[in-house]
This record gives C-alpha cells, sequence and structure tokens, in this order.
C-alpha cells in the first residue's frame, strides 16, 4: 500500500486523518492487538464501546447502550424516531460534556451492531454536539470487526419494524453509512495459524468457496466417537450455553477430588451481563481449566485461551500446570473493571473512571465452550460439535480458533448451510477498494486534515455565538441582575464579533495559501506567527475582561445560566490562545494534539448568585445598609415561601441603600415597588432604612432620585 502495510495504513488514517474507518480481517490478522496499541499511543479524545458487557469488558470500554443510553427497542430513522429518541434520552452533563469532547468513537465487534443502532448512535452525537448536518456529530468512527463471523440479531417482530427502513440488518446498511461510507482497511497477514494448508481451508469456508479437496481435508477430520485422553487438554466448541455447561458439569462431577467453590469479589457498578467469568467458580484438583486474561508478567506465563489442569488447591491459591511447560502456575487473582468516560476538569480531555471491578480467578471449566464465547481466543487442541450451527459464521469462528488442522477434531460433520454466506456481506466485501486508491485517500486525508485543524483553531464563531446567546438571555433578564451587567456582556459580544470578522478574512487568505502547488511554506509561516501574536493579544485582552464581571442576580436560575455561560466561553478562549502560542512556530497535528493535552484551565470562579452572600459583589455608597437590606430580603423571602427577586431584585435593594426612602411615596418611586408589595413589605424595608439613618446621622438622598418616565394609566 504505497510502503504501508494494511496495519500502518490503518494507524495513520486513525491518527493523522479524521476519516472514520472500517477495519476488518480474517480471525488472527491482529484486529484487537491494533485496538490496543492505538488506544495506548493516541493523543486523541478517544472512547471505546461494544455491542455486548463482555465484549465492551475485554475491549476495555464500555456498551453502546450503556454509553449513549439507547433504548431496547428499535430505531426508526425517520423524523418521528429521531424526536422519539432525543425526547426519551435522560443523560447527565457530564455525558454530554464527554460527548462534545469527544474525537474519536471506536466500535469494536461491528459485526453485531445492527443497522438501527449506528444510526441511534449517529442521531444522539448530531444532537449533542450541536452538529446536525455532520455524520455522526464529526466524530471520527472506528469500526472494528469480521462481518463473515457473529451476525447483528433481530427478533421477528422487530424485522417486521425495520424492514420497511431497511434493506438488510447489518451495520452497512444503516442510513448514515449510505451518506459517509468509511474507508475499508483490509489486515491480511494471519498470525494465529501457520499452516498454510488450513489458512486455505479457513479461507474458503470464510468466502463460502469451499474446494472438493478443502471439503475433504475437513471430512477427514471427523470423528464422532473420538474421546481424548485428560492428559491432552482438548477443548469442545459447541453451538449453545446447554450442551457446554453439561459437558463441564459432567466431566466435572467424574472427579473424586474435594470442590472448592470461589466467589467473586465485585464492588460498585459492574453489571450481571458483563461478569466476564464466573460469579462462583466451582474447582477441583484434576479439572480441566481455561485461561481467561493474558499474563501481565514477563515473560509471560499464560495467556486468553490456554489450557491447562488443576494441580492443587488451598486456602490461599491455585496451581495449574498446562502440556509443554515445565513449571506449574500459580493463578493470581485478576481485577477486571468497569469503565464510564468523564472529563477532567482541569483541561477538559476525555478520562476513563473506573465505577465497578470483578475480582476472580481468571479461569471457567475447559472441557466446552461456546463457539459464541471463544470469539478472539485461541486453541491448541480443539473438538468441534458445529451441527446445529444456527447462523451463517459460526463454523467459521470455531474453525479459526484453532492453530493447525492437524489438532483439530469434527464431533459432527460440516454441512453447506452451516458454511453458507449472507449474500450482502458478500456484495459489501467486494466493493472493498484497491489499495493504491486508499493510500492515494490517506495522503489527501492528512493534508485536509491539518488544514481543518487549522481552520478550525482560528475560529471564532463557536465563541461568537455563545456570546451572543449570552447577551440577548442577559438582555430579556435584566431588571434581575446589578446595573451594568447587560452593558458588560455587551461589551464581550461586541469583542467576539469583531475578533469573528477579522479571523474570517484571516481564515480566507490560509485557504488561498495552501490551495497553491507547492504552498509558500515560509509565506505560511509568516503569516501564522504574525497572527498568531495578533490574535493571542486579543484572547489575553479578552480573558481580563471576563474576570473583571462584577454582575450579580438573585433569580438562581438566571445566575446559573450566567455563571456557565461565562465560565465556558473563559475556558474555550484560554484554550484556544494556549493552542494559537503553542502551534504558532510549526502547526502539525502532533503539535496541535500535544498542546491540546498540555493545556490545564486557568484559575477561575464566577458566582454570581447574591441570595446566599451579604452583600457580595453588590456595589452601593452604604454597603453595611446594603447588607442588612438583603439579609431582611432573605428572611422575607422564607418566610413568605416566595423567591428572593420577588420580594425585591437587586437593582431595587441597591436603589434603596444609595438613596435612603424614608416613607411610602418615596419607596413607590423605587425600582420594582408598587402599591401592593410597598403595603405588603414596605414598612419592614423603611424601618431598617429610618433606623440606619439615626444611627450614623445622615439624610435621605431622595431629591437626588432619578425620575423614571412611567405612563400610567388611571383605571
Amino acid at each position: 500500500m504505497s510502503g504501508f502495510s494494511p496495519y500502518e495504513c490503518a494507524k495513520e488514517f486513525a491518527t493523522h486523518t479524521n476519516r472514520s474507518l472500517f477495519i476488518t480481517g480474517k480471525a488472527g490478522t491482529g484486529k484487537t492487538t491494533f485496538l490496543r496499541q492505538f488506544r495506548a499511543e493516541t493523543t486523541k479524545q478517544l472512547a471505546v464501546v461494544a455491542p455486548t458487557g463482555v465484549a465492551a469488558v475485554n475491549a476495555g470500554g464500555t456498551t453502546i447502550h450503556s454509553f449513549f443510553q439507547l433504548p431496547f427497542t428499535p430505531f426508526t430513522p425517520t423524523p418521528a424516531g429521531r424526536e422519539a429518541l432525543i425526547a426519551r434520552m435522560k443523560m447527565s452533563s457530564a455525558r454530554r460534556t464527554v460527548i462534545r469532547e469527544l474525537e474519536v468513537l471506536v466500535i469494536d465487534e461491528i459485526s453485531m451492531v445492527r443497522a438501527d443502532v449506528l444510526d441511534a448512535i449517529d442521531t444522539v452525537l448530531r444532537h449533542v454536539r450541536h452538529r446536525r448536518a455532520d455524520p455522526f456529530g464529526g466524530v471520527q468512527m472506528i469500526f472494528i470487526g469480521d462481518l463473515y463471523q457473529l451476525s447483528p440479531v433481530a427478533k421477528t417482530d422487530e424485522w417486521q419494524i425495520l424492514s420497511a427502513y431497511y434493506q438488510g440488518i447489518y451495520f452497512f446498511h444503516s442510513r448514515v453509512m449510505q451518506e459517509a461510507p468509511p474507508v475499508y482497511v483490509e489486515f491480511d497477514k494471519i498470525f494465529r495459524q501457520s499452516d498454510n494448508v488450513f489458512i486455505r481451508v479457513l479461507n474458503e469456508v470464510r468466502n463460502d468457496a469451499l474446494s472438493p479437496e478443502g471439503f475433504s481435508l475437513l471430512q477427514s477430520r471427523y470423528e464422532p466417537h473420538f474421546n481424548p485422553s485428560p492428559e491432552e487438554n482438548y477443548i469442545t466448541l459447541t453451538t449453545h450455553n446447554l450442551s457446554a455447561d453439561n459437558i463441564n458439569n459432567t466431566e466435572l462431577e467424574k472427579i473424586t477430588t474435594k470442590a472448592h467453590l470461589f466467589k467473586a469479589v465485585v464492588k460498585g457498578e459492574f453489571p450481571e451481563n458483563a461478569f466476564p467469568v464466573e460469579q462462583q467458580l466451582e474447582l477441583k484438583e484434576g479439572a480441566k481449566v481455561m485461561f481467561l486474561r493474558n499474563d501481565n508478567e514477563t515473560p509471560r506465563r499464560f495467556f486468553n485461551g490456554k489450557i491447562g489442569t488443576v494441580t492443587s488447591i488451598s486456602d490461599k491459591e491455585v496451581t495449574v500446570h498446562c502440556q509443554d511447560d515445565a513449571d506449574e502456575i500459580t493463578v493470581p487473582l485478576v481485577t477486571w473493571e468497569n469503565i464510564r468516560y468523564t472529563t477532567n476538569p482541569e483541561n477538559q480531555t476525555v478520562e476513563e473512571e473506573i465505577i465497578g471491578t470483578f475480582e476472580q480467578l481468571p479461569l471457567r471449566l475447559a472441557w466446552a465452550i461456546t463457539i459464541h464465547k471463544s470469539q478472539g481466543l485461541t486453541f491448541d487442541k480443539a473438538i468441534i460439535d458445529a451441527g446445529k450451527a444456527f447462523s451463517p459464521g459460526q463454523v467459521y469462528v470455531a474453525l479459526s480458533r484453532c492453530r493447525s488442522l492437524h489438532n483439530l477434531v469434527l464431533k459432527s460433520p460440516i454441512n453447506r448451510y452451516s458454511i453458507g454466506l449472507d449474500e450482502q456481506v458478500v456484495r459489501f466485501s467486494s466493493a472493498k477498494p484497491e489499495e493504491e486508491q486508499v493510500a492515494a485517500e490517506l495522503l489527501s486525508a492528512k493534508e485536509q486534515f491539518r488544514t481543518i485543524l487549522l481552520l478550525q483553531l482560528y475560529d471564532f464563531d463557536p465563541l461568537h455565538q455563545m456570546a451572543r446567546s449570552w447577551y440577548f438571555a442577559t438582555k430579556g433578564n435584566e431588571s434581575s441582575f446589578s446595573e451594568g451587567t447587560v452593558s458588560f456582556v455587551g461589551e464581550i459580544y461586541k469583542e467576539l464579533t469583531d475578533l469573528e470578522q477579522v479571523a474570517a478574512k484571516f481564515r480566507m487568505q490560509l485557504k488561498q495559501i495552501v490551495r497553491q502547488t507547492p504552498v509558500d511554506t515560509a509565506f505560511f509561516t509568516e503569516r501564522i506567527q504574525a497572527s498568531s501574536t495578533y490574535f493571542a493579544g486579543r484572547m489575553e485582552t479578552l480573558l481580563r475582561t471576563l474576570r473583571e464581571s462584577a454582575a450579580t442576580t438573585d433569580n438562581r436560575a438566571n445566575a446559573l445560566e450566567y455563571d456557565e455561560v461565562i465560565t465556558s466561553i473563559f475556558f474555550a478562549s484560554a484554550l484556544k490562545k494556549h493552542l494559537i502560542g503553542a502551534t504558532a512556530d510549526n502547526f502539525s497535528v502532533e503539535a496541535y494534539y500535544q498542546a491540546r493535552n498540555q493545556f490545564r484551565k486557568p484559575a477561575f470562579n464566577m458566582t454570581s448568585y447574591s441570595r446566599d452572600s451579604s452583600g457580595g459583589q453588590l456595589k452601593s455608597i452604604h454597603p453595611e445598609l446594603l447588607s442588612e437590606l438583603v439579609q431582611l430580603r432573605n428572611t422575607i423571602s422564607k418566610e413568605e415561601n416566595l423567591p428572593v427577586y420577588i420580594i425585591a431584585s437587586v437593582k431595587t435593594l441597591v436603589q434603596m441603600a444609595d438613596y435612603l426612602p424614608e416613607t411610602e411615596k418615596d419607596l413607590l418611586k423605587i425600582h420594582g415597588f408598587g402599591k401592593i408589595k410597598a403595603k405588603r413589605f414596605g414598612e419592614q424595608f423603611l424601618s431598617l432604612i429610618t433606623a440606619y439613618i439615626s444611627t450614623f446621622g445622615i439624610e435621605s438622598q431622595m431629591i437626588h432620585f432619578p425620575e423614571e418616565k412611567k405612563q400610567r394609566k388611571k383605571k
């Protein structure tokens, strides 16, 4: 692929572009390894999800339905269906923040994800991220899985609903996939098997093109009465849980040694359907077991799928001996983690939070296992009983778990239906692009992504729109805020309006520069450096101005909205200033993400709610009196069970403290006081003001009170 292997090509697309990917390949080609390495190395904001609880735990992520708060009912890709989904969605603000900050979403085991589920994910991402025109709300998607393995499941009644909207049930039938197809990358190097003859047979089974020679080879492994000795360590792969459980229980009962029960320790949130091993594991000395985790030590003593025999059990430990190993393995307790995604309050990066753990021996009885649970495992010796295979792909999954044909035994004969392929999968796979086409797309996608990041960096419109909404919301509630608040917010709005107008012209210049072939690198660098100095200076001024907010309000809802918006604008502006400065000398994708991950939020505390303060940020000629008036207003609010702003707004309190009304007639001139309120609460306020005047020997200033022009109609 122009010097890149498919593995390297996928890594380049995932790291240096924003293109969505479908990563597939035969069993044992390294798809899981790719996920682990990319996850460990990427600087992008990433989350991993999977269709089932066990798959999610194995992938180190969470389930699709949990992450997106999706119902388990079918989703219809219509305006009404989308509205219903959004209406039912009860998503916390923390989860919304994670989704808004997300840059890459990995869906593992994509072969099991239905078309309607993918469209539901698309709907939620567009809605929460406020990017309704962009597929998946602008998130880069990485789909990993083999469509020739396990398929999606839709009950008859569910498909009756969905068939009106979809041609098929697979993820590639979704509406969003038709709109924005991902780059198709297939891993082709097989690491699990080295037997070329067996690899050829597996490919024939996978492609539903089993040759007479391949069929004969498989049939030669058919031994219905095969009964291996215990020390040979064969495992039976069956199609149903009941069959596997019966085999394991029967074999365990044959052993006469003492039974020991190991109970898992479950802490926090860890749903039962995601338990990676048995919650109560019964073992005996002599039992055949399989490891369900890779060893973290070096050299590695065991791996996921390795089979051995329990040699001893004590109160403190279990030891297992595996064939061809000289030493016994003392089995450690292993902890599996259930995670959810959160955002770091310091830099708004997406992080994993452990919300539950499951601690147990990483073992299960290994006389038998279902084909479904064997996905992702590797066995040296296996007996396959797939005569009751109920879906295309099951036989391929079972066969591909084995390292070689020599140590594979068929308990039931292979039938044509069990290896039949869904024609829809074949058609989709046949549309895979040529390697040269993918390589050429990679080069253009990398350049496009660099340009997109650069233009986004100098795009101030999101900030401008936030300020616009903030201004009009504050203006609409002007009477509830302290004097000067609306004009302060108006200045911020004006500044960002001007800043975006300048930035828009600069973006046009950038587009012209990058369209040139070749790009004038020196001129490009000079323009970025000069603009960086200019915009960073403007942003610093904006940050200083935001810190000077002296707004107060006694309306809790208005205060909450004001504080949230000014804080969001402040931190978004601080991040933009940081990124502009850090990438001025050498703008690249790597420099951008490195700078973003190094960002730490500067201190900024904003509290505009005045209810619980003794004056707080309120300003008056007589601050002591204002403090007493606030306390009186709050006391009356509690006694009358009324909102504080109904009793007296910020503006009302400041005017009373400044102008010192002494009579009800004076009080009626004060903002917010009508005859009814004056009759009901006026006497308490006037008594407090009169006492203050007497104590300090000062005079009322009502003769200087600015008359408000009011037109009152007499009834």
